[in-house]
Parts: structure tokens; sequence; C-alpha cells
């Protein structure tokens, strides 16, 4: 089976977020069937092209093929030609309002493709912020009959209502999936904690969505030895002026730093150096993140507002409301506390609870139920 995913960036890019950790993670598990990519040729917010990649031909990744292109071939007559070169059986869409769904949903229609989109998010509540523009396109994508007859990929019920409400789908049209996690290749053992001190991370954007300036607040209170890393890219300036404010304020027995970006392929190995992921984020999707720390051994401190919060019960991590900033210091408190027996255990509670959640034979079934594979 032959598979063509059209979006707008992918690896080796570091700024996209979510969706190309989702996709790759998807070609891994499909890889005995081909996967084609077509992207742009340039991380998020920047113009200059990857080094080393070639544009406008097949590079061959180790679970798929990418096509990297420029912005200006990035429209309807490259994406046509893509599909006359490969033939695709299906059309896996990322995210409603990319600049290459509405064309892409057209040569569909025109040469009867199968089609799954994933909204990635973009319909839910928060998402939808200029609805002036928005719910404008979906009406005209309802009109001309581009959306009736595809498949959805929901990891929500949220998700699920809002494909119904704004799409006006089919229920048996929309197929619950949750997002494919990255597996780690290695099994990483954690050095010794020492009690009365602890190792914080924080990966993701640095964005108010995700949060960390509440995250580095939690420290104020905090006893003990503490070294706090910062990893992700800077997309808002300001925000991240406000997030070092607050940093030159904390006490002396709390080390923060920033630690640039994270290489996706060292994220399991960065995770693994830690004794808490720290993130008490606005939403989450699903937050590849979160299961990137978990399989790796690595406990969370996360807000409520992600699809992980049943980690309280497996004693895997926090997951606390927002508004409770008491629970989080105790949380963080708790950690550093912790005897190394204590973590050790923590640690074998993590590695349960991600076993028990992340069952990749099941997934793949869901999905090949999805795209009729």
């Amino acid at each position: 089976m032959k598979i063509l995913i059209v979006m707008g960036g992918f690896f080796p890019g570091q700024k996209y977020g979510g969706p190309p950790v989702s996709v790759n993670n998807f070609c891994s598990l499909f890889r005995e069937d081909e996967c084609y990519i077509v992207t742009k040729n340039h991380d998020k917010d920047e113009s200059v092209p990857y080094e080393g990649i070639d544009s406008g031909i097949w590079t061959k990744r180790d679970n798929c093929y990418v096509k990297y292109v420029s912005d200006e071939s990035y429209k309807k007559s490259e994406f046509e030609k893509v599909i006359l070169e490969i033939k695709p059986d299906v059309l896996y869409l990322q995210g409603l309002f990319q600049s290459c769904v509405l064309p892409c949903l057209e040569l569909a229609k025109q040469y009867s493709l199968k089609v799954v989109l994933a909204p990635r998010g973009e319909l839910c509540a928060g998402a939808l912020k200029k609805k002036y523009k928005k719910i404008p396109y979906i009406a005209y994508l309802r009109m001309k009959n581009l959306v009736r007859n595809i498949a959805y990929q929901s990891t929500s019920e949220e998700e699920s209502a809002a494909i119904i409400k704004y799409l006006k789908a089919d229920s048996e049209k929309i197929h619950f999936l949750t997002n494919i996690p990255s597996i780690p290749e290695k099994q990483y053992i954690h050095e010794l904690k020492k009690s009365g001190e602890g190792k914080f991370v924080f990966v993701s954007r640095i964005h108010p969505k995700k949060n960390l300036i509440s995250a580095i607040e939690y420290m104020k209170d905090i006893k003990g030895k503490v070294v706090f890393d910062i990893y992700g890219p800077i997309e808002d300036e300001e925000y991240w002026k406000q997030c070092n404010q607050k940093i030159h304020e904390l006490p002396q027995n709390i080390t923060v730093n920033y630690c640039g970006l994270v290489n996706h392929e060292k994220v399991h190995e960065i995770f693994s150096l830690y004794n808490a992921f720290l993130f008490p984020t606005f939403s989450e999707n699903y937050g590849h993140v979160i299961a990137e720390a978990l399989s790796v051994g690595t406990a969370v401190i996360i807000s409520d507002q992600t699809p992980w919060s049943d980690i309280n019960e497996a004693k895997a991590g926090w997951a606390i409301p927002l508004d409770n900033r008491e629970k989080f210091v105790e949380a963080i408190q708790s950690v550093i506390d912790q005897k190394p027996d204590d973590n050790q255990k923590q640690i074998k509670a993590v590695e349960k609870y991600i076993n028990n959640k992340v069952n990749l034979k099941e997934i793949r079934q869901e999905y090949k139920k999805a795209f009729d594979l």
C-alpha cells in the first residue's frame, strides 16, 4: 500500500511541534508499506533550506520517502504531480487549516482518492480563535463536497464532537486513533538520586500555551538543591523575557539553564537524565513529550489538561489542576525529598504504566481499519 502525506513541516525541522513526531511514528509503524511525504524544505519561521538535503527530489529516510520543496513549489500543481507519479492508495492530511489541505482535497475528489484527515486539535475550542476566517472556510469545504466522503482521525471525544459539529461528518466516518508514541531504541538507566536534590526538565516550545512561566514560579517555594533545564524553540520573545525575569527572582538553591533546541533523535536520552518532567501546559491534544518522558521511566508533573491524567492512580507522576499551585509545589518537593529506593520504585511504576498504556500491535490494527490497509 502507498500512503501519501502532505504537511507543512517535517524532520529535520525542530520547530513544528507534535505533527512531525506523529507522522514519523506512523511511518515507523507502517514501514512495511510505502509512506511518502511532501513537505517544505525549511524549518518553521525560517527561509534557509535544510543543509545537506536536496530540494525537489525524493529523499530516502529509514521509514519513508520525503520530498522537500520550496515555498514556491508547495502548491496544487506539485501535489498533483506527486499523486500522478506515485499513485497513492490513501492521502493522509495533517490539520484542517494548513495551506495544503484545500488543494489536496480538490485533487482527492478529482482523482477519487481515499482521504484520512487528522485535524490535530485545530477544531478544538482553544484553537478556533479566528472564527471569522475559519468558519467560512469550513462552509466552503462543505459546499464544494470536499469533506463529505472522507474519513477522520480523532484523538479525543472533544475532537470527535467538533468534527461532527463543524464538518457535519457521520460518526461512522470518525475513527478514534490514539497518536503513536515514540519508542526508545534502547533502555536507559537513571543515575542514583540523592535525597534533598532534584533534576527537572521542561521540553517544549517557549510559548504562553505551554505555561513555562508557572513552572518557574513554582520553584520559588522549593527547598533543596534543584537544577531546572529548559529545552525548546523560543517562539515568543516577549514571553521569554517575562520568564527570564521570573528566573532572576528565584533563590540561590535553584539553578535554571536554557539548553536550546532538542534534536528529536536525542529526546529519550535527554529525558532519562532527569528525575521529573515539569509541564503545566494549558492543553495538549496528545502530548508526545509526555509519552517520551514516560517511555524512559521519567515521572511527569503535568496539568490535568492532557490525555494522561490517569498517571495519578498509577503513581507514575502527577496530573494537577492548573488553579492548584500548592499541589504543583508539593509534587516538586516530593520528588526532591525522595530517597534513592523511593525514586527507583517510581521509575518502575512509570515503566509499568507506559507499557500497559501503549500497545503498538493494537494501535496498528486500529489504524489499519481506518486506512483499510
